[in-house]
C-alpha cells in the first residue's frame, strides 16, 4: 500500500484501485493500520522476480503469488472439518422486489461452495449414467442436484467419472429417474469460494451459503 494522503494506491495492475484513507489514533495510543482489499495482498511476488519469491505451502494449499483472499478461502476449507461442530451451508431463496423503473438487479454476495455447473434442459438418466447436451465445466466429485423439471438424486451422490463430452457416471442411481424435457442437473464442488449473483425481477434465485458468513447486498429484494 502507499504512504498515507496518497489519493489512490494500486500495488498490482490485476486489481481495482482501491482509496488510500488516513485514519484517526486508536484508543491506546497506536496508530490504526491501513484497510487492504485482500484480492490485492499477495504472498510473494511472483511479477518480481525470484528474491521476492516465497516457499509453497502445500499442506494449506497455498502457493507463491496467491492472493490474500484465496490464501484465506482455502485456509477456511482447511479448518472448517476439523471443529467440533463444522459450519454448515444452508440455501436461501433471493427474490428482487424492486418496483420502480428501471427495475435494477438485486445483487447478492456470499461464501458457498463452488463451482457450479448448470446442465442445459434435458438431462436423462434412471442408471448410473446420465445423459447431457454437455458435461464441460462439470467435474469428479462434484454433488449432484435435480433444480429444474422430472428427478431426483439421493441425498450426497456425487459424479465419479466424466464418459465424454455428454454423458457422465454418479455414485448412485437416481431414485427418480431424469426424463429429460425441463430437468436441469446442477453439480456443485468442494472448494469454498465467493459469488456474486445478479437478481433479476421475477426470476428468484436460490443459492447455497455458509451459516453465520455474512450475504452482502445491494439493490432492492429479500432474502429467506
Amino acid at each position: 500500500m502507499s504512504s498515507e494522503n496518497t489519493p489512490y494506491c494500486n500495488p498490482c495492475n490485476t486489481c481495482p484501485q482501491e482509496v488510500s484513507y488516513t485514519y484517526p489514533t486508536c484508543a491506546g495510543g497506536e496508530a490504526c493500520e491501513e484497510i487492504s482489499d485482500t484480492q490485492c495482498v499477495e504472498y510473494g511476488n511472483s511479477a518480481s522476480g525470484s528474491l521476492n519469491k516465497k516457499p509453497h505451502l502445500p499442506a494449506l494449499g497455498v502457493l507463491n503469488g496467491d492472493r490474500l483472499q484465496t490464501i484465506l478461502l482455502r485456509l477456511h476449507k482447511k479448518i472448517n472439518p476439523l471443529l467440533a461442530t463444522p459450519v454448515p451451508i444452508t440455501n436461501h431463496t433471493a427474490t428482487n422486489t424492486e418496483t420502480v423503473a428501471p427495475i435494477a438487479p438485486f445483487v447478492v454476495t456470499y461464501l458457498g461452495l463452488g463451482p457450479i455447473y448448470n446442465s442445459a434442459p434435458g438431462a436423462t438418466g434412471s442408471s448410473t449414467t446420465i445423459t447431457v447436451s454437455s458435461t464441460t465445466g462439470l467435474s469428479v466429485g462434484m454433488t449432484l442436484e435435480v433444480v429444474a423439471g422430472v428427478g431426483v438424486f439421493a441425498a450426497g451422490t456425487t459424479v465419479t467419472a466424466i464418459t465424454n463430452t455428454t454423458t457422465f457416471v454418479i455414485s448412485s442411481a437416481p431414485t427418480t429417474a431424469l426424463s429429460g424435457g425441463a430437468t436441469v442437473v446442477r453439480g456443485t464442488g468442494t472448494d469454498h469460494q465467493i459469488f456474486t449473483i445478479n437478481v433479476i425481477a421475477n426470476t428468484p434465485q436460490t443459492f447455497a451459503a455458509f451459516v453465520n458468513s455474512p450475504v452482502a447486498v445491494s439493490g432492492t429484494g429479500t432474502i429467506v
